[in-house]
């Protein structure tokens, strides 16, 4: 099973780095926030990277 991510939506920034960096996981809401579409399959040693590189720390474990 998966770890489970999402992305607070207060902390997000809107730079949409994760959804360039991992669009199999994450998409643009269309409203300056991303959402997480699958935690399925998640590379974590990729995901970790992302993590620690949004501006914002929005994207946490649940």
């Amino acid at each position: 099973m998966s770890k489970e991510f999402h992305i607070d939506e207060d902390l997000c920034t809107g730079c949409n780095d994760c959804v360039k960096a991992m669009p199999e996981h994450f998409k643009s809401t269309g409203q300056d926030t991303a959402e997480v579409t699958t935690c399925e399959g998640t590379d974590l040693a990729k995901l970790e990277q992302v993590m620690k590189a949004c501006p914002g720390k929005a994207i946490q474990w649940k």
